[in-house]
């Protein structure tokens, strides 16, 4: 983890280089399963869809113009960092969907497109892009971003309300989304079923990489350096922390625990940070639930 750790902070450009491949074959994925097969995938990206169906507009167009007020957002409320790494998914994401439709067309490469015949590989297909989706969406989080649309929105309402509950808001949009394309894709259940799928197999995929299973995390930091130390996490995360005496059994020397609950969006972050104080370790736990007010 040190090793990755210092990898990435010290060629901080490569995530941004990563980030934008992800975003690619997202783009080339969605364009050779989803479209195709008539039905909406999980969150923004599916109201786009959903949209480029009925009107013919190409999603690459549609998903830059509907997330850009959730970038000025990202970037005036959350981190900064995460916002620029968020603009720069969705702006690949756009520019490659909008690139491969038209060299689609142009190239006559319509056999890239698979179009599932019986409505059981149309159920496969959604199992498999659920699960590529999720893969990404992880792998974009754990490089300190999101794949845009409805993750911005929930990190936003965290940040401003720390203990609300934005599973159900997430929900929500998914679930209007499941409903929608019913009658856009003809009034059929077969869309409602595969982008409910979709959305359980994307979500199940990305819990598990990013070991979330919990709605948030504690750590519990041994250092030498608390004031330095939890200054940096306040600041970076904005996060409080709970300072406890101790005395090292070994070394008898005094030292502190730094007791901190996060987001698992955060763990990756937090473990940035630790890595950069010597003489300091911390290890997680997950947290069902917590229970109180917070006032800032």
């Amino acid at each position: 983890m040190r090793r990755r750790t210092w990898f990435f902070n010290r060629f901080s450009w490569l995530s941004y280089v990563i980030i934008a491949l992800l975003a690619a074959a997202d783009a080339l994925v969605t364009i050779a399963f989803i479209y195709p097969n008539d039905f909406a995938p999980v969150g923004i990206i599916g109201f786009s869809t959903m949209i480029q169906h009925v009107f013919g507009i190409s999603v690459g167009y549609l998903y830059i113009v509907v997330n850009a007020p959730l970038l000025v957002l990202a970037f005036f409320v959350l981190n900064k960092s995460y916002s620029l790494k968020n603009l720069c998914y969705i702006a690949f994401f756009s520019v490659a969907t909008v690139v491969f439709q038209q060299a689609i067309r142009f190239f006559d490469l319509s056999w890239i497109e698979y179009r599932a015949a019986t409505a059981e590989a149309a159920m496969i297909v959604a199992v498999g892009y659920g699960a590529f989706m999720g893969a990404v969406y992880s792998s974009a989080v754990a490089l300190g971003g999101s794949t845009g649309g409805t993750d911005i929105l929930a990190a936003a309402i965290n940040h401003k309300r720390p203990a609300f509950n934005t599973v159900w808001i997430l929900f929500g949009i998914n679930a209007g989304v499941a409903v929608t394309s019913y009658f856009v894709y003809g009034r059929r259940t077969l869309p409602v079923i595969l982008s409910v799928i979709c959305s359980l197999v994307a979500g199940y995929v990305s819990d598990r990489l990013l070991k979330g299973a919990s709605s948030a995390l504690k750590f519990e930091i041994v250092t030498e350096s608390p004031e330095a130390l939890a200054g940096d996490i306040m600041h970076t995360l904005e996060r409080g922390c709970t300072r406890l005496p101790s005395v090292g059994m070994y070394s008898g020397k005094q030292s502190a625990v730094l007791v901190c609950i996060v987001n698992k969006r955060q763990r990756f972050e937090m473990e940035r940070i630790i890595s950069k104080y010597v003489g300091s370790f911390g290890y997680c736990s997950p947290v069902s639930s917590t229970y109180g007010y917070f006032d800032r």
